[in-house]
């Protein structure tokens, strides 16, 4: 899955079930949920004495119209069941109040296994988890944060898929500007970003890299979007990398009303809300499935809590998604720059915040 797979979103022969939010939603899991080949809510026993997960769960903060966090993680989890032919339950739109009561819901309703799709999750995810012994995945975490057969944690490596970002960019731009809007002070895309900039100047140091933040927790504020990405259409950038949620409708409304300007996406497929898909150079893809299915294969052999699970460019968790922009000299430079990745000869910073990001770009590379 190295390089670039097709960014379509597959469908799905295992049995999916949505669940909204509410005080029956153990009761609506209960009836949804059925082990595969056995009755509803009970698990399979291997003969080393492990849990088979025939049934999971994931719990997200919004729906997958974020064309972002969330779309990924569903898209995710539901490919994961599809390739390993058991049944997941989508919970969305959760929010974030009671979440531990939400998780307890969910494991309560016969889920063996549950993804706990934000790293604002994680407290009530270890609470949850110890309470009800059901191993949950969480987000962003570092080792220390591991509970053998309870907690192991997801960690996008968002600064390698933004370095492949910054090289389709840079080779994609005439004004030799390009931008990043950001919805939130976010580990992941101060990642991203640090990443998006080297990969700018690996290929033409010369390129300015404008960066503006929409606030510190705007993450839906489309509104603020749109009049962030307009000023750095203003200031000269043809190609504006994107990091937001909910904020990327605003990040698309601008793209849409200008000339000439081509927009890199990040984690999920934009391209039904552009009036002009055209104008999508790429989109920075997180693929959460390779890691999702790996933690359910360690749940299965009793290993789960040992190790954090990379969504990144050696597994095929990170990759630009496939477009009719991305020439094969964009795509050979992206080849190219996904083998150094891989082999180690290409190590992009990781920016923790801001600052960090500010002085990756004012140091052009060097």
């Amino acid at each position: 899955m190295n390089g670039f797979i097709s960014g379509s979103r597959r469908s799905t022969a295992s049995r999916v079930a949505v669940i909204t939010v509410s005080g029956a939603l153990a009761l609506s899991l209960a009836a949804c949920s059925s082990g595969r080949g056995g009755d509803s809510g009970t698990s399979e026993t291997s003969s080393s004495g492990t849990t088979e997960v025939t049934s999971f769960a994931l719990v997200a903060p919004e729906n997958e119209s974020d064309f972002g966090y969330n779309q990924a993680g569903i898209e995710a989890a539901n490919g994961a069941a599809e390739e390993l032919g058991i049944e997941v339950t989508i919970v969305p739109d959760a929010g974030y109040d009671n979440i531990e009561t939400v998780l307890n819901q969910v494991a309560d309703g016969g889920a063996q296994f549950i993804v706990a799709h934000a790293s604002g999750y994680n407290v009530g995810a270890a609470s949850a988890a110890s309470a009800k012994k059901v191993p949950i995945l969480i987000q962003d975490a570092g080792a220390e944060e591991n509970v053998p057969g309870l907690i192991a944690a997801a960690k996008p490596e968002g600064q390698e898929g933004g370095y492949l970002a910054g090289v389709a960019a840079a080779l994609s731009t005439t004004s030799k500007k390009v931008g990043m809007v950001l919805s939130a002070d976010n580990a992941n895309w101060f990642a991203m970003s640090s990443g998006f900039a080297e990969g700018v100047y690996s290929v033409d140091p010369t390129v300015q890299v404008l960066y503006t933040s929409v606030g510190p927790a705007a993450y839906a504020d489309a509104a603020g979007g749109k009049v962030a990405t307009e000023q750095l259409i203003a200031s000269g950038a043809d190609v504006v990398f994107g990091m937001g949620d909910g904020a990327t409708h605003g990040y698309l409304q601008a793209i849409d009303a200008a000339d000439g300007v081509k927009y890199i996406a990040d984690i999920g497929d934009v391209t039904p809300g552009l009036s002009d898909p055209s104008k999508l150079l790429t989109s920075v893809r997180w693929n959460y499935e390779p890691a999702y299915v790996q933690a359910i294969k360690d749940v299965d052999a009793g290993i789960f809590g040992t190790v954090t699970y990379p969504v990144d460019v050696e597994n095929g968790g990170m990759y630009l998604q496939e477009t009719e922009n991305m020439t094969p000299e964009i795509t050979a430079a992206v080849e190219e720059a996904s083998k150094g990745i891989i082999d180690g000869s290409i190590v992009p910073t990781i920016a923790t915040s801001a600052e960090e990001v500010a002085a990756v770009i004012a140091a052009k590379g060097a």
